[in-house]
């Protein structure tokens, strides 16, 4: 059974509502918040999974080298942190931005809305020769 984009797009708004209120109410760190949002990510992945299963992956070619590198350098950051404990994680650099329930709550939804795009964003479309 198929959902109507409308359906799709209120059911996220309110499950995106729910857990900024979580994170607002609760704290970030609180177990009620990281259940709703965890347990919310969960669910908005494995509704893209199912709804793209069965459909071959495209080839990524150049456009996924910025993205490669951004990914090296996280990871290489977080793992010289693991090492010098002197080194703040990037968890630690934005902890004073994000002090504000409000803003909390702000970073919330848009982390919400980043992952709604990247699962409801359009297909490229093969165009035939």
């Amino acid at each position: 059974m198929r959902c109507s984009p409308c359906a799709r797009r209120l059911t996220s708004s309110a499950l995106a509502v729910a857990c900024v209120t979580a994170v607002v109410v609760w704290g970030e760190l609180s177990t009620g918040a990281l259940v709703a949002v965890g347990l919310t990510g969960a669910a908005m992945a494995a509704v893209g999974v199912a709804r793209r299963s069965g459909g071959a992956a495209a080839p990524v070619g150049r456009r996924g080298l910025p993205w490669l590198g951004w990914f090296a350098a996280v990871l290489g950051w977080e793992l010289v942190t693991l090492a010098d404990d002197d080194l703040p994680t990037v968890s630690d650099l934005a902890d004073p931005l994000l002090a504000s329930p409000a803003v909390r709550g702000l970073a919330t939804l848009g982390w919400l809305a980043v992952g709604a795009w990247l699962l409801a964003r359009p297909r490229r479309r093969t165009t035939a020769s």
